[in-house]
């Protein structure tokens, strides 16, 4: 068996891999993240991401808060709204980071990455993809850039249909599509209130917008499928679709999709998994999507891939403070980890699902049930769960 965590590698050069290179490289691990792109510019893209609580709590053990201060923007309040500009319910955000000691940032995600880029410096290899992992009785093996790796820990942080996931559960079925699209823009500030995160709720589609650092705003426009089902779509931009089916919509939502080009308004479909028993082996594991992809109802995703990246360092610290195997330190970052996550996919999708409703009745329901429960028990459970960490 083999003891003692001296190297590393990390395949996946995400926001879940980058901080794993930080993280593990801070226990005293030898460790190297593998990015498959060449370029960087080519995963330095996508538009806006909430780090909540526990992401920026995960971020300042790492010495990052500073960092992500420079490029975040502070948000104090969510607020949730009807397409008929009736709101229903708010969230005091900043009272309760005012009671944590620890804020809520807004950032752009080529930002982010970039930050945890510089973070990592010459651990980073670009144009290493990984094309497969083989297990042996002393270890893994990894094909990674035309190269054979055997560290000591192998992790798997490469996404939604991760290659080394695909090793450890060859025979899994694909991905689970949620039953809805998204479609984003980033775009100059139309006037949105500084430090307000709007969530807007209509019938099978909804609409979120926040203010990002450099006088940026983010938007999402989400579509269910069955409102996909309705849409005529041959031959028409993204954008000429979004227009049409949030026309009508309060401000400033129609000012931010015209403020975007058509042409970079395309269609995200959105896909999970179902929670796993397990997601390791004695020298394997893995990490944020590759481990537990899930949809962005909580705003989860890339905390949570934070979150795994601080406790799987903290195992490995412990497990070598006493001489520990690799299988004990992925044993305690499981233990830590799965239920956690599992219960956050969970809840990410019964909030998806409702947003799928589109019947009138059904709809006005929802209304009725989020302006009488939001602001006191949904806001509750939903920040109770998000904050109870164990780091």
């Amino acid at each position: 068996m083999t003891t003692g965590i001296g190297a590393a590698a990390v395949v996946g050069g995400g926001i879940g891999g980058l901080t794993a290179g930080v993280a593990l490289r801070r226990a005293g691990v030898d460790v190297t993240v593998h990015e498959r792109a060449a370029d960087l510019s080519r995963i330095q893209s996508g538009g806006g991401l909430m780090l909540w609580h526990n992401a920026v709590r995960a971020l300042r053990h790492l010495g990052l808060e500073d960092r992500l201060t420079a490029i975040g923007h502070p948000i104090h309040t969510q607020e949730f709204r009807s397409w008929r500009g009736r709101r229903l319910a708010s969230w005091p955000v900043g009272k309760l980071t005012e009671r944590l000691g620890v804020g809520v940032f807004a950032v752009s995600r080529p930002e982010l990455h970039r930050m945890l880029v510089g973070a990592v410096g010459e651990d980073l290899r670009l144009g290493a993809r990984c094309d497969g992992v083989t297990f042996e009785d002393k270890g893994a093996t990894a094909r990674i850039g035309g190269d054979e790796l055997r560290p000591d820990l192998l992790v798997g942080a490469d996404g939604l249909r991760s290659a080394v996931r695909a090793a450890l559960m060859p025979y899994e079925p694909p991905p689970r599509y949620v039953g809805y699209t998204a479609w984003q823009g980033v775009v100059p500030d139309p006037g949105v209130e500084p430090g307000v995160f709007v969530n807007i709720w209509g019938r099978g589609r909804r609409f979120v917008y926040y203010p990002l650092a450099d006088g940026l705003v983010y938007w999402d426009a989400i579509t269910s499928d069955k409102v996909a089902r309705r849409m005529d779509s041959l031959g028409r931009s993204g954008g000429e679709i979004v227009r049409e089916q949030f026309s009508g919509w309060p401000h400033p939502v129609p000012a931010l999709i015209d403020a975007t080009p058509p042409e970079d308004i395309t269609p995200i479909s959105i896909f999970d998994r179902d929670p796993v028993p397990r997601w390791s082996t004695d020298s394997v594991t893995l990490l944020g999507d590759a481990a537990h992809p899930m949809a962005f109802n909580l705003g989860q995703g890339g905390c949570q891939s934070i979150e795994d990246a601080l406790v799987l360092a903290e195992c490995v610290t412990e497990a070598n403070s006493v001489s520990g195997s690799v299988k004990d330190a992925l044993a305690a970052y499981e233990r830590r980890r799965l239920a956690r996550t599992t219960t956050i996919v969970r809840r990410s999708r019964t909030i998806g699902s409702l947003s799928r409703w589109d019947h009138p009745v059904s709809c006005e329901f929802r209304e009725i049930f989020m302006r009488l429960t939001f602001e006191r028990v949904v806001y509750r459970k939903s920040f109770d769960l998000i904050t109870d960490t164990d780091f």
